[in-house]
């Protein structure tokens, strides 16, 4: 996915600089932002850049929120210490520590929040201009 798609539009013969990402939520360790022209969710943590339909990132918090972080710590085998996270339809996976897994899921759970929160607010905003 380009994403320089989000930063630029296309119109006739010259190019339109438009805001088309809306930063969603951020961390000491990564960032999401949405874009308005792809309708996806772009998450930046360390050296994963994932570009997500929203379905597709709901499963990917899905994952994330399924690891039992409580059994990995008290495990005390070599095993335990990492996770292999795949990011969808990116075909990369990673391995990460379990601080890092802790971190991304703080990311996703936050930007999952923040999305809930745009979409109770447009409810909100746009049936009480219904009532006006």
């Amino acid at each position: 996915m380009n994403l320089s798609l989000c930063n630029n539009f296309h119109d006739s013969n010259f190019l339109l600089s438009v805001n088309t990402q809306n930063e969603l939520f951020s961390t000491a360790k990564g960032y999401s932002v949405q874009c308005d022209l792809t309708s996806r969710i772009i998450l930046h943590f360390g050296e994963i850049k994932a570009s997500f339909r929203i379905l597709d990132f709901l499963n990917f918090r899905r994952f994330i929120n399924s690891i039992d972080i409580h059994s990995k710590i008290f495990d005390l085998s070599d095993e335990s210490d990492y996770e292999f996270v795949e990011v969808p339809r990116l075909n990369t996976g990673h391995k990460m520590t379990l601080c890092e897994v802790i971190q991304l899921r703080e990311l996703v759970n936050g930007t999952h929040f923040a999305i809930e929160l745009n979409s109770m607010l447009h409810e909100v905003l746009f049936s009480e201009q219904e009532l006006v």
